[in-house]
């Protein structure tokens, strides 16, 4: 096969990209834990304010309820003591002693007395559950308040995290190199084809770590499988195929060769006109990506030259 060269319009990894991504995906995991554990404490937090909210509500029924009681009674009294002190024209004394037989007099006295003793006796206790009530209530809505305002700290810091970790997973695929679909081949010998074109039928599979096909791959994985269909064993682990296979500079590569990235915590397969296809990470799938797409390089070497 024959194939120019790639004219491309992706634009160079940003400078944040350089990272090793070995140190994005230990930030990404700390940030991620840490979303975690403030989404717990917020969880936890609504309940108690929710909790809180419903004993609020309760309370307010209570003192609405108590409150209520104690109109009642105080108009109740009010009547009782009109009836009996205005409209009955009792309104000292010399009043009481001037009505009527002495039976009288004290059957009246006692139910004016019994009824004025139960109704303070009552009044003073629905007062005092409306001021319970009352100073629940004020602590119950200062608690709501605190909680209101943690509540809102936990939401922003949770907003900050989140937009954090778009800014790790952004820097995690730049890292990853952005895909090319729109390619060239240059002209392969069979063992260059037969490897570069496995490699390339599985473009778009998901990255999963320690699995070599063949729905699933890493980075190792891909070249271990794809060197398979020539007969060739590599080992599961890109440091250990680095050791086993011989060195070449960059200008050396040919289809087929393997490089390395990131202390050869990574590693790809050379397919030519300066791409590579590889499984980059976790949060994305085999493709193909330029050679210089964002990883750190540290080498390559080949096995077919």
């Amino acid at each position: 096969m024959i194939g120019g060269l790639l004219v491309s319009g992706v634009a160079s990894a940003p400078a944040w990209a350089q990272r090793d991504t070995g140190e994005i995906n230990d930030e990404i995991e700390e940030t991620d834990q840490n979303l975690t554990a403030a989404v717990e404490e917020y969880n936890q937090l609504a309940q108690e304010a929710q909790d809180n909210r419903d004993m609020i509500a309760q309370t307010q029924e209570s003192l609405d309820s108590a409150e209520a009681d104690l109109d009642s009674l105080r108009s109740q009294l009010a009547d009782y003591i009109t009836a009996t002190y205005v409209d009955q024209g009792i309104g000292d004394a010399a009043l009481l002693l001037e009505s009527g037989s002495p039976d009288a007099f004290v059957e009246r006295l006692d139910r004016l007395n019994s009824a004025n003793l139960y109704s303070f006796d009552l009044l003073d206790e629905l007062k005092t559950a409306s001021e319970e009530y009352t100073t629940q209530l004020d602590l119950l809505e200062d608690l709501q308040a605190d909680l209101d305002e943690q509540e809102a700290e936990l939401k922003q810091r949770q907003d900050e995290l989140n937009a954090r970790m778009d800014d790790l997973e952004e820097e995690w695929q730049a890292a990853a190199g952005d895909a090319i679909t729109d390619y060239d081949l240059p002209y392969m010998n069979d063992d260059e084809y037969a490897v570069v074109s496995f490699a390339l039928d599985q473009v778009g599979k998901q990255y999963v770590w320690g699995t070599a096909g063949p729905d699933t791959y890493d980075c190792s994985g891909l070249i271990l499988r794809a060197y398979a269909q020539i007969g060739i064993e590599l080992p599961h682990n890109a440091a250990a195929q680095y050791r086993e296979t011989a060195s070449i500079s960059r200008d050396e590569l040919q289809p087929g060769d393997l490089v390395f990235y990131n202390d050869l915590s990574h590693m790809g397969m050379y397919i030519g006109n300066g791409l590579i296809v590889h499984a980059p990470n976790s949060r994305t799938v085999v493709k193909v990506v330029e050679l210089d797409h964002g990883n750190v390089w540290y080498g390559a070497t080949t096995i077919l030259h």
